[in-house]
């Protein structure tokens, strides 16, 4: 791995050629990481709109579904309070 070019506080105060090179090398990969954040937040934006779009788009038949579910249960919870008095009436008299 390469050395890294360090700017050190005290040659940044004697404001050396040198200090300046590095300065300006550090701005531009500063601006080069902010454009790649910037972009990644915008990829990362869609992907979370596009996702959001998807769970969106089939609600209605989310709900229509769960709505025919509860009828459903519904009913077969009547049926089984239905068997469970038969049963009771069935043990306390017998045929």
């Amino acid at each position: 791995m390469p050395a890294v070019d360090k700017l050190l506080l005290e040659e940044a105060l004697q404001d050396s050629p040198q200090a300046r090179s590095l300065l300006s090398v550090f701005e531009e990969d500063a601006g080069t990481l902010t454009d790649y954040t910037n972009q990644l937040l915008q990829a990362m934006q869609r992907v979370y709109g596009a996702q959001n779009f998807a769970l969106g788009k089939g609600d209605e038949e989310v709900i229509s579904t769960l709505h025919y579910f509860s009828k459903v249960m519904d009913e077969l919870n009547g049926l089984h309070t239905e068997l469970a008095k038969q049963l009771a009436d069935t043990m306390v008299l017998p045929v």
